[in-house]
């Protein structure tokens, strides 16, 4: 029979570990990518899935994006939002057949946006595999069973993950106070940007590298080299390079600025304008590999050098239509 073979839960939380609403830069895909690399870290590899199940308010380019992401061309399904949706696209996922490919179903709220979940709903993700392995199965719906406050938790239940307390997965953290917990603007017909423009394809070929922090290897000479680029940027080679993920967490500060009023690029207008200043550190991932990243969840200057951080996908900035997104550094608890 096919079954869970694991499932978990992410929820915001604030810097005493408290569940908050989530922050302005984190969304349904933010969420959804943090519940997946928990997934991924709580075991043994997982491999691809043959299909990923969406359940909740996922931005479109999700569909192309989170199998860039996991590495494959996985089929995208959409199934709606409520827990009414969640059940079916659990049971669809786990009922699918013999001998189907493994399934990621993947459930998120944004309660504090979204009109028509139930009130009360929290901010959080479920991300459950699916797959012929034996697993504790699923308890199927009756009847008599009453209706789900949300559909997260409904999907977390059924796939057997406590939705809160002891035992729930460490969850993305956002900060005890925000400047405001309304959405940046996306406004289609924005101008070009002086600063940090990169067009979609471009963006969409460099997403592994930028969401999960792939690299290169060189066999000739042992070189790390971040972003890929087709080419060692010791010795030039082109014919030996292996992809290596580099760490997400617990990367050391070698440089740290904040970036005021004025000092942004265009695409951070409406960020500054709403939170005032931001911080900027440059962060050693692995020895001669480092990465430049804003700083969220934490309050400029915040983050000296010497200090330890760890990574979370969120939200960059809206260009062309849709929401740009990239890794931040975020205080390590």
């Amino acid at each position: 029979m096919r079954g869970v073979v694991r499932a978990v839960r992410v929820t915001p939380t604030d810097r005493s570990g408290r569940p908050c609403p989530a922050s302005f830069d984190e969304d349904g895909l933010t969420l959804a990518v943090s519940a997946i690399e928990r997934l991924w870290e709580d075991g043994p590899p997982l491999g691809t899935p043959g299909r990923i199940l969406l359940v909740g308010d996922l931005p479109p380019s999700a569909d192309a994006d989170l199998p860039r992401f996991l590495g494959g061309s996985a089929g995208v399904e959409r199934h709606g939002t409520g827990a009414l949706a969640a059940r079916a696209a659990f049971e669809s996922a786990v009922d699918g057949g013999r001998g189907a490919e493994p399934c990621l179903v993947v459930a998120v709220e944004i309660g504090s946006r979204e009109s028509d979940l139930t009130a009360g709903a929290a901010d959080a993700a479920v991300a459950v595999w699916v797959a012929d392995r034996p697993g504790p199965g699923i308890a199927h719906a009756s009847s008599e069973e009453p209706a789900p406050r949300s559909a997260v938790d409904e999907l977390a239940r059924r796939a057997g993950v406590e939705a809160s307390g002891p035992g729930t997965p460490s969850p993305t953290g956002a900060l005890t106070a925000r400047a405001s917990d309304a959405e940046l603007p996306l406004r289609p017909g924005q101008p070009v940007s002086q600063g940090a423009y990169v067009p979609r394809p471009r963006y969409a070929e460099g997403l592994r590298s930028h969401w999960r922090f792939v690299g290169e290897q060189c066999g000739a000479c042992g070189t790390r080299s971040f972003p890929t680029r087709g080419r060692c940027r010791n010795c030039g080679g082109t014919t030996s390079l292996t992809a290596v993920e580099l760490p997400r967490q617990g990367g050391e500060v070698v440089a740290s600025t904040t970036v005021g009023p004025g000092g942004q690029p265009t695409e951070f207008d409406d960020q500054v304008a709403r939170s005032g200043p931001y911080g900027v550190v440059l962060v050693e991932l692995a020895p001669g590999a480092r990465v430049t990243l804003q700083v969220t969840d934490a309050r400029p200057g915040e983050l000296s050098v010497g200090a330890r951080v760890g990574t979370s996908l969120r939200r960059l900035y809206p260009m062309e239509g849709e929401w740009r997104y990239g890794r931040k550094a975020v205080p390590l608890r």
